[in-house]
């Protein structure tokens, strides 16, 4: 896994235009091959809030370095993301930045594998084409102190992208949908 990044200062009253800008680059990106892109903001100790520096970190992941210099290739030829990256540039005054010392450039490999989150009701790991359950919530949660009823349901499903999660069937999906829908209605009553 290879990470770059971009570091850079974006004015107040442009904030709005770069936040826009990072969408339009997100979509582009994504077309030409760089399936993850991420724009952070730096914000105060402890994230303070309303503590705002201005400075910004684009965060782009790639399977390597073959990956990144075919997404950059392509991003030359494209001409879509030329118009993209000269806005950008633009946007954020980048011979300014670059020349002050302010636009920070860096490539990163990854040292460790990347924390995976198990889908909440059954996870799965892939070996050689083999599915195996771990194991269900149900045997997790059988030791566990029955819910109080006064406090509300929450439903929390997460998903692990890189292990694949055996489909449920179409008629616990109704019943799941139909569960969840008396649910709200209790709750609306209440």
């Amino acid at each position: 896994m290879l990470l770059q990044t971009n570091s850079y200062i974006v004015p107040k009253e442009k904030r709005a235009a770069h936040n826009h800008l990072m969408q339009r680059f997100r979509q582009v990106l994504m077309k030409i091959g760089c399936d993850h892109f991420e724009v952070f903001e730096q914000v105060g100790a402890n994230w303070a809030g309303g503590e705002t520096s201005g400075r910004f970190v684009q965060m782009m992941k790639f399977r390597d370095r073959k990956h990144c210099q075919a997404v950059q290739l392509t991003e030359r030829k494209d001409a879509a993301a030329q118009a993209l990256v000269k806005e950008f540039c633009e946007l954020i005054n980048f011979g300014y930045q670059e020349g002050q010392g302010l636009f920070a450039h860096g490539y990163y490999n990854a040292v460790i594998e990347p924390i995976r989150i198990k889908p909440s009701d059954l996870a799965y790991h892939a070996f050689e084409g083999d599915v195996t359950p771990i194991e269900s919530t149900e045997e997790l949660l059988a030791d566990a102190p029955a819910a109080d009823p006064k406090e509300p349901k929450v439903r929390h499903e997460s998903v692990d992208v890189f292990s694949p999660v055996k489909p449920k069937d179409e008629d616990e999906s109704k019943s799941d949908a139909a569960e969840v829908k008396e649910e709200v209605k209790e709750e609306v009553k209440g």
